[in-house]
């Protein structure tokens, strides 16, 4: 009798699982060619050595000029964007400092008008306010992406220097216009009670037109009070002009090539000097704004001092 097979073959229709291809060899990111013959002499040895290192030499010069190209780049668009920035703050701060001195002739002029009107015993007349227009605050936009992107590092140090102090100041500007919208709503509570129609109040736009209010209904204390605000007014316009003096004095030296403090804080000086002594028209002469049509604004002309 036959025995078993323990092992008996599988039925013909059953199919081979196929055998499992050997794992690929992952391509190789470079390929190096070893040398046709191995270096049998110190000579070919440290010819051998001397192509590997002149060769890792040219790559390494090649990537290092590629690089120096680009942060060049980097630097020329940076200085060109600085300027640009520069010569729009000069005529911001121009433009401030005119606005601001026909704001404290308009607040020397209301405060003299309560003077005489007190001294006189009469009702004060609430004078007309010009138009005067909005203060415009400095840009540094330029600088503050140049300080997180890091191309501030491209530039040497004394100019990285000079650009330090010279946005200091436009900050300095930039924050001016919190103290004049605290000056004006300081204002705006004293003439509250002089308003001509109390029913008008909810509706108040809050504008310093005549017809919008009845000096006689202020009491002493809120003639007063209207006066000392007007007197804090005073002060907050002289401060605006000098802060945006100064940015005017360091913005035109550092756009002339200044590298110093004391080249910026004389020209901040002068600037002052010449403005006191005959006005915007002053300033102008000495330090007239740089010839750029793409930056230039108009100037508002100047009222008489």
């Amino acid at each position: 009798m036959p025995q078993n097979d323990p092992s008996p073959l599988p039925p013909a229709n059953t199919t081979e699982p196929p055998a499992a291809s050997p794992p690929e060899e992952p391509t190789p990111m470079l390929d190096i060619h070893p040398a046709h013959h191995a270096a049998s002499t110190w000579r070919d040895f440290l010819i051998h050595i001397a192509t590997i290192c002149i060769g890792l030499l040219i790559a390494i010069g090649l990537e290092q000029s590629v690089e120096w190209i680009h942060h060049r780049h980097q630097l020329h668009q940076l200085e060109q964007d600085l300027h640009t920035e520069g010569l729009r703050n000069l005529h911001v701060a121009l433009s401030n400092i005119v606005a601001s001195e026909r704001q404290r002739q308009f607040y020397a002029a209301q405060y003299a008008e309560l003077l005489h009107a007190s001294h006189q015993h009469r009702v004060p007349l609430l004078l007309p306010l010009p138009g005067i227009g909005r203060y415009a605050k400095p840009a540094y936009a330029v600088w503050a992406v140049a300080q997180q992107s890091g191309t501030a590092g491209l530039l040497e140090r004394a100019d990285a220097q000079r650009y330090v102090r010279l946005y200091s100041v436009a900050q300095v500007a930039g924050d001016q216009i919190d103290i004049i919208n605290a000056a004006s709503q300081r204002r705006g509570v004293a003439m509250l009670p002089g308003i001509a129609d109390p029913s008008t109040l909810k509706t108040f736009s809050g504008l310093a037109l005549p017809s919008n209010y009845d000096l006689s209904r202020l009491t002493p204390d809120d003639m007063r009070e209207f006066r000392d605000t007007l007197g804090n007014d005073m002060m907050t316009a002289r401060m605006t002009i000098n802060r945006n003096l100064y940015l005017y004095g360091i913005e035109w030296a550092v756009l002339q090539g200044s590298r110093s403090d004391e080249e910026n804080v004389r020209a901040i000086y002068e600037a002052q000097a010449a403005y006191v002594e005959g006005g915007t028209s002053a300033l102008l002469a000495k330090y007239p704004p740089p010839d750029d049509p793409a930056s230039q604004a108009p100037h508002p002309e100047e009222e008489p001092r």
